[in-house]
């Protein structure tokens, strides 16, 4: 097996000389590389070559982007905890560890998270959590790699309510901000803010969104921005806020409508169904 994972590496890396010392791997350990029954085995290994302080980061990094695939399979994702894996995964967040292959390990904890109950318990019980916050707060970070820590939180904490009390209780509200000028950044912590909702609304969150200007900045997207990501996702938010009885105020709902008035004018570049329901918060 840890013949055909080196194979593996080197076919990524189109390394003809080690290509050539290994040889051709046995067809059927081939076939277990792309989906066979052993996949169990490369997901240890891969994790196992991670770790290995021999390993050159090029081909740790093509062990990582293997995981990645073989987790896509929610089964294999469901695997991690069973044999152990998360923590050895988390480990690889620290600092100490290139930035390159810490952007392909938030990307594995976003694949195995989305949309996947169990996966979210078992990433819930290795409170990395903080780890994830800290790189995401961190506006001197490399920005590739705070961006995928920002997907992976949001996919941990929708609809995972344990999920969301560790992001309040890692200081994750520190997060909410919208002063970055930056629209890519912007629409992780819109996607943020909509896994937030997404395990309903009560009054300390309507306080908190309330504080952090949440409605004044997604009104001041429909009025001034053309970047039609972020105005779907804000339209998309202020239609959610609305379903949850979000008590807007008159201020709130005078830049909102003033918003919509703008925005009615790209209607066939938007989502429509967002647009409609959002038109209901400015006919209370």
């Amino acid at each position: 097996m840890e013949k055909l994972l080196h194979w593996s590496i080197a076919q990524q890396a189109g390394d003809k000389e080690a290509l050539a010392k290994i040889g051709e791997p046995d067809p059927k350990l081939l076939n277990q590389l792309f989906g066979g029954p052993d996949e169990v085995a490369l997901m240890k290994e891969s994790i196992a070559i991670a770790h290995n302080p021999k390993v050159e980061d090029k081909d740790k990094a093509i062990a990582l982007e293997n995981f990645e695939m073989l987790i896509e399979n929610m089964d294999n994702a469901n695997n991690i905890e069973n044999l152990g894996l998360w923590h050895p995964i988390v480990d690889l967040l620290k600092n100490d560890v290139p930035d390159d292959l810490r952007v392909i390990v938030c990307g594995i904890i976003d694949t195995a998270v989305q949309n996947n109950p169990k996966s979210q318990e078992g990433f819930e019980k290795t409170n990395a959590l903080q780890e994830l916050v800290k790189i995401a707060k961190d506006g001197q970070q490399n920005k590739s790699l705070q961006n995928k820590a920002l997907f992976a939180i949001s996919s941990y904490i929708r609809n995972f309510k344990p999920g969301y009390k560790q992001f309040d209780e890692s200081s994750g509200w520190d997060l909410i901000k919208f002063d970055s000028k930056d629209s890519k950044f912007d629409l992780r912590i819109l996607s943020l803010v909509s896994s937030i909702l997404s395990n309903g609304l009560d009054s300390d969150l309507e306080n908190r969104f309330r504080s952090s200007k949440l409605v004044h900045y997604l009104a001041s997207v429909l009025n001034l921005d053309s970047n039609t990501n972020l105005v779907d996702k804000s339209l998309n938010i202020i239609s959610e806020l609305h379903r949850l009885k979000y008590d807007f105020t008159d201020e709130e709902t005078y830049e909102v409508d003033r918003g919509i008035q703008v925005v009615e004018g790209l209607s066939d570049k938007i989502n429509i169904d967002d647009l409609t329901r959002a038109k209901q918060v400015t006919k209370k």
